[in-house]
């Protein structure tokens, strides 16, 4: 019951706000079609590089990635935005926009202890054009210039003396990325571009080949996210996306043609491959016949400290890998063939304790599952421009009257 009351006055106290809305001033829009507005503001991304907490931390139990809790701050960066809009209707109006912004990411922002021991990083800068629908719920009001009033000394302007608008918004667009990065296991920083390093193995060896075999624990069959084998530019990820922009605004108008507004916009992309990570380390020895900065660029068999090594027993027989074969396995170290009584009579002989990276070859990156985002929050100036009379059209101008004379 209390549920149904808390909704009555809800809905009673915005019904009222939103007719009064529509009322005012609902056919001046014919007057204004045209706006233009400018913007700048900042940026974040959810990617599969930096972000999150350990998961002991996480308020999302064994999925630290929680969706804005994963955002870095540390790692904010800029975007400019022009956008043009045509009111279609007065709620209605169809808007396009550029934008030009950078956004980056770095497994040393957190605290995630997988993450930090991939120790990677990205940072690219973003060109975008969208169109999109823009639906405002309230509309704006500069209210009356001289605070004028009627007869009974009441104000004749703007019921709302805030007069701060609110809008939603959605559309689709496409945009322009190059991830750049640099090693974090090095002493001099210096900047790559990431794509043409090919750090997963894009395109190297065959889709068909044995390293992309299905991962039943992760529910992940990684032929369908490996690329056809070539040298050639088809051979790994396009430097174009595309984009769903959705989120919302409010608007302050300080004259009935001009305001300023502040937006939060999401963008959904149909990428993972904005940092450069999506899905599992590759093989040292093959992404070094392709380029000499791969292997130190992508990660592989590299660690911080001693967490990022894990051990397991391995029965190699007689034929132990040698030291030369160590990188092309992701093995840090092999200990004597294990010679106790008690496990060779439960296992068998030919046992070995072996040390592994966790960023060995196969081992996880990324997640292709999980498609990379961003999003904008920006403040800008905008101006509508008055069309001329012929385009406007008062309300029942269509209606016909006689008057009948009388002498």
């Amino acid at each position: 019951m209390k549920k149904i009351v808390l909704i009555i006055l809800i809905f009673g106290f915005l019904i009222p706000v939103i007719i009064e809305a529509q009322f005012y001033n609902r056919n001046t829009y014919r007057t204004q079609r045209n706006e233009i507005s400018f913007g700048i503001g900042a940026t974040s991304c959810l990617t599969d590089v930096g972000g999150g907490k350990d998961i002991e931390e996480s308020l999302f139990g064994d999925y630290a990635r929680g969706f804005l809790f994963d955002i870095n701050t540390d790692q904010t960066k800029y975007v400019l935005d022009l956008s043009y809009k045509y009111y279609l209707k007065s709620k209605l109006g169809f808007k396009i926009n550029l934008a030009y912004s950078k956004i980056s990411g770095n497994d040393q922002s957190t605290t995630d202890s997988s993450r930090l021991n991939r120790n990677l990083n990205f940072e690219t800068t973003i060109i975008e054009g969208v169109a999109m629908f823009e639906w405002t719920l309230i509309t704006e009001k500069s209210g009356n210039r001289y605070n004028l009033k009627n007869k009974f000394g009441k104000s004749i302007g703007a019921k709302n003396p805030f007069g701060f608008g609110l809008y939603i918004f959605g559309g689709i667009g496409g945009f322009y990325y190059n991830p750049k990065g640099y090693s974090n296991f090095g002493d001099v920083e210096i900047v790559f571009d990431l794509r043409p390093l090919r750090t997963e193995g894009q395109g190297l060896i065959s889709p068909n080949d044995a390293f992309y075999a299905n991962d039943v624990t992760r529910k992940i069959n990684y032929q369908d996210y490996a690329f056809p084998q070539t040298t050639g530019p088809k051979g790994t990820y396009s430097k174009f996306a595309m984009c769903t922009p959705v989120g919302f605004g409010i608007k302050k108008s300080f004259h009935s043609t001009a305001g300023i507004k502040l937006e939060a916009g999401f963008r959904f992309t149909n990428t993972d491959y904005l940092d450069d990570v999506s899905t599992r380390y590759f093989s040292p020895e093959i992404l070094d016949s392709w380029s000499g900065n791969s292997t130190l660029i992508s990660g592989v068999n590299q660690t911080l400290d001693e967490n990022g090594i894990f051990t397991v027993n391995v029965k190699y027989g007689d034929n132990p890998p040698t030291t030369t074969d160590f990188d092309e396995l992701g093995i840090v170290n092999i200990s004597e063939e294990i010679t106790s009584s008690g496990f060779i009579s439960t296992y068998g002989e030919g046992w070995y304790s072996v040390d592994f990276y966790k960023t060995s070859p196969g081992q996880i990156r990324g997640n292709p599952k999980n498609l990379d985002s961003y999003m904008f929050l920006t403040l800008s100036a905008y101006k509508k421009f008055r069309n001329t009379q012929k385009s406007f059209k008062i309300a029942n101008s269509g209606l016909k009257r006689k008057i009948k004379a009388s002498f």
